[in-house]
């Protein structure tokens, strides 16, 4: 009897962006592009195959979301084949790409994968695009090395175990709930609780503004001499990279209090090493940094910071954010100006991003990694990727907010900052150029509404807060934003139901997910 399941529950994480998919289903921040330059004959007909083995193998990525609040599912019993297409487009490359990327999916229906054959004047892309409920960095990697197995005829030895994807799902609930995660809770809210101030840098954006991606790779020597300068002084590579963007980002705010985020693998269980999935977590980086400090100093007090972050890892982002208070659009606003990526492109032998053959007997094609511009949503990116050309680095300003120059300011100051890192750490950290008052920066959020009941909308603030365990909720906050998931959207329905007397259907806060607009609802002319 066949007993491999076909559906799993959601996790924390992965209510978290289907909630965020449902405010707005056209936005394009949970999709992962992995575009690929193709030199040489890459047989169509070879790689629909390839795709089927891979959607057969990996079913997950086929799926879509079902089920109701309390209750979704990522469910792929029936689900089509992921859809392989052929374009011939005029633009330029990236241009093109990043055109097919955007394009949004549809949670509801599925598949959370596509591959797409793009060919241009004078380039052509295999761009494979997931959406983040079913695949991280890690993953990647994993389906690359299958996409070479499948397309050469051979056995898919990458493992799939959905039972996996269950038990995951069902401790990052027992996590953000139970006694499981308490000491991680106090954790996160002793770290990020008070006096976190935002990262405002002096941007110039462009008018209109307009996306802008800055990639090189660092050069060699430097790259020697920041790993030696590792070695010698007891921390990692990556701290080293880290180490110099905390301080850039300091010299170039004017905080001396940085925060920015790091994405973590979140493998932490070795039955997830292997599997393809959304384990990933995104954790905040706290680092205090004076001017009497040494580049020696930071990378030091940048490695306790990441090593008690990872220690507390398991919780969800969106459990840390609400274990500190830090809910509702203001306090993202306040705390997602910077992110951190550092993808390990090299760990899986066999699979070289800048080198992947895909051969048969009659066909052979080479596959080339192209920038990756998934930013997660936050103001400023930094891809550090590690592969066989070396040391990438990818600076992302999504929506036009900071600008060009100010791009290119900080990628050519981040290696001036490096090079002191590998050279001379006992220098003081680089002075601070903008001053906190004067350096631009997105808005603050929106004004108030008008409310049509006053006396309504406080009972329901009161309700608010009491099912979501914080203060100062405002008429404009999000139910979800403000860290509510389906089980507490369960709770406040009967709290709601209970107060105003009337049977409330948990489908009105989906639908009108703002304590306002909720409670209109609630209060309007009974049925």
């Amino acid at each position: 009897m066949n007993t491999t399941p076909h559906s799993v529950p959601l996790s924390v994480g992965q209510e978290a962006m289907k909630v965020a998919w449902q405010i707005d289903p056209q936005q394009w921040t949970n999709i992962i592009p992995v575009p690929l330059s193709v030199d040489g004959d890459l047989d169509p007909g070879r790689l629909r195959h390839a795709i089927d083995t891979l959607g057969t193998t990996f079913p997950q990525l086929r799926g879509r979301v079902t089920g109701g609040p309390g209750n979704h599912r990522l469910e792929w019993g029936d689900a089509p084949p992921i859809p392989v297409t052929e374009i011939t487009s005029p633009l330029a490359r990236d241009e093109a790409v990043r055109r097919a990327w955007q394009t949004p999916f549809d949670l509801r229906t599925g598949p959370l994968a596509r591959v797409q054959l793009l060919t241009g004047p004078d380039w052509r892309v295999l761009l494979l695009t997931l959406h983040h409920l079913v695949a991280d960095g890690a993953s990647v990697l994993l389906l690359l090395e299958a996409l070479r197995q499948a397309y050469a005829g051979e056995p898919v030895d990458v493992p799939d175990d959905p039972h996996v994807l269950r038990a995951h799902a069902l401790r990052s609930a027992r996590l953000a709930q139970d006694t499981d995660g308490e000491r991680h809770r106090a954790h996160w809210a002793a770290e990020l609780g008070t006096g976190i101030t935002p990262l405002t840098l002096p941007a110039a954006p462009a008018d209109p503004p307009r996306p802008t991606m800055l990639g090189d790779v660092l050069p060699d020597d430097l790259v020697a001499g920041l790993r030696h300068r590792a070695a010698a002084s007891g921390v990692s590579y990556v701290t080293t990279l880290m180490a110099g963007y905390y301080a850039l980002l300091r010299r170039h705010s004017g905080t001396s209090d940085v925060l920015s985020f790091l994405p973590f693998h979140g493998r932490t269980l070795e039955e997830t090493r292997q599997q393809v999935g959304y384990f990933v977590n995104l954790l905040p980086v706290r680092a205090r940094i004076d001017a009497a400090d040494t580049y020696t100093d930071v990378m030091h007090r940048l490695r306790g910071q990441v090593k008690s972050a990872l220690a507390h890892g398991d919780l969800p982002l969106p459990t840390i954010m609400r274990s500190a208070g830090l809910v509702g659009p203001q306090a993202r606003e306040l705390t997602h100006r910077s992110i951190f990526q550092y993808w390990h492109a090299g760990l899986r032998d066999g699979v070289d991003v800048m080198n992947l053959r895909l051969d048969t007997a009659g066909s052979h094609a080479v596959l080339t990694l192209q920038d990756i511009e998934s930013t997660a949503g936050f103001t400023l990116a930094v891809m550090v990727r590690e592969d066989s050309a070396g040391t990438h680095v990818l600076w992302k300003d999504p929506v036009g907010a900071l600008g060009e120059p100010l791009l290119k300011a900080l990628a050519t100051d981040y290696q001036d900052i490096l090079w002191t890192v590998a050279e001379d750490p006992g220098t003081p950290v680089a002075e601070i150029l903008a001053s906190p008052a004067t350096g631009a920066g997105p808005g603050t959020g929106p004004a108030d509404p008008v409310h049509r009941d006053d006396d309504s909308v406080a009972v329901m603030i009161g309700l608010w807060e009491d099912v979501l365990g914080i203060d100062d909720v405002r008429p404009d906050d999000s139910f979800f934003e403000l860290g509510g998931h389906s089980l507490l959207a369960e709770s406040l329905i009967i709290e709601v139901s209970r107060r105003f007397g009337r049977e409330v259907d948990l489908s009105v806060l989906f639908s009108s997910p703002r304590l306002a607009e909720f409670t209109a609802h609630v209060v309007g002319p009974r049925p």
